[in-house]
């Protein structure tokens, strides 16, 4: 008796290897599912959002047993949303340029393994965090991981070594901020919130963060000389961020935050123009089913 079916939604313009293998990569999901006595749909998204529209007008058209993204932090973002509080699972083959989500949940970042996980995983139920509104499942936050964040959307290539260019350039060129957080005046370089633990690519800006905690923590790097930026990288990709005297801190369920000018934010990488001085980011307790 064959398995409930699965819904590969794939972005071919994520990160640098799908785009140029999309089919190589349909051609595997097929022969995998057949592996595991299952069948596979493979959809293809054409534009940002396309793959939320694509999963809100299939999603009840046959009994899936995962809802898969195919793609990075983005195109998980796009189709997780309609998934927050369903009892369809969403799947994750992590061939994006940061993937931070998925290295958060330990999935592979090979296609082979990560589908033979997808197939053999198991359920767990995961935090959603919102920011005006807006899901986001591993990162959010606003400052210079946001302004990197939209530089890098403008590049023609994607991949770490084009993020790290832009975050280098950035650096020498960036000023920190001037924030009201819950009603208390700050500066800070960056401000995050953080789901899970990374932005993507092992850049660990929270490594106590946990997805099941109800609890999202709160991260501001205060204004620092400029040679304290090297301590700093190195503190984020060895996960060893802590609390110092540059960096704070704080767990919370809700959060407020007030600007003088509607701020430039990224959630899940995904930069975001505000057209409102007012943020609020809460969280959702254990409202998303994902294979692991």
């Amino acid at each position: 008796m064959m398995e409930q079916p699965y819904l590969f939604i794939l972005n071919p313009h994520s990160g640098t290897f799908l785009g140029r293998n999309s089919r190589l990569i349909e051609k595997a999901v097929h022969e995998m599912a057949q592996t595991y006595n299952s069948r596979a749909t493979v959809l293809f998204t054409q534009e940002r959002a396309h793959a939320t529209t694509l999963v809100s007008e299939h999603m009840h058209r046959e009994p899936w047993k995962a809802i898969v993204a195919v793609g990075g932090d983005g195109t998980i973002n796009e189709i997780a949303q309609p998934l927050v509080g369903q009892a369809i699972p969403l799947g994750i083959l992590p061939l994006g340029s940061g993937n931070g989500l998925a290295r958060h949940l330990g999935i592979p970042l090979k296609l082979n393994a990560a589908l033979k996980r997808l197939f053999t995983g198991q359920v767990t139920t995961i935090d959603t965090a919102l920011i005006n509104h807006i899901p986001f499942f591993c990162t959010a936050g606003m400052g210079f991981d946001a302004y990197v964040g939209y530089r890098f959307s403008k590049q023609p290539a994607r991949g770490l070594s084009t993020y790290m260019k832009v975050s280098f350039e950035s650096y020498w060129s960036y000023r920190p901020q001037s924030y009201r957080l819950n009603g208390v005046e700050i500066n800070a370089f960056s401000l995050s919130f953080a789901n899970a633990g990374q932005f993507g690519n092992n850049a660990w800006v929270a490594p106590q963060a946990d997805l099941q905690d109800g609890e999202l923590d709160i991260c501001r790097i205060k204004p620092f000389p400029k040679w304290y930026g090297t301590s700093l990288a190195y503190q984020l990709f060895t996960r060893q961020m802590r609390t110092s005297r540059y960096i704070d801190y704080e767990k919370a369920t809700h959060a407020v935050v007030e600007t003088t000018q509607p701020p430039l934010i990224h959630y899940d990488g995904e930069p975001l123009q505000l057209s409102t001085s007012r943020i609020e980011v809460s969280i959702k307790p254990k409202s998303l089913r994902v294979i692991i």
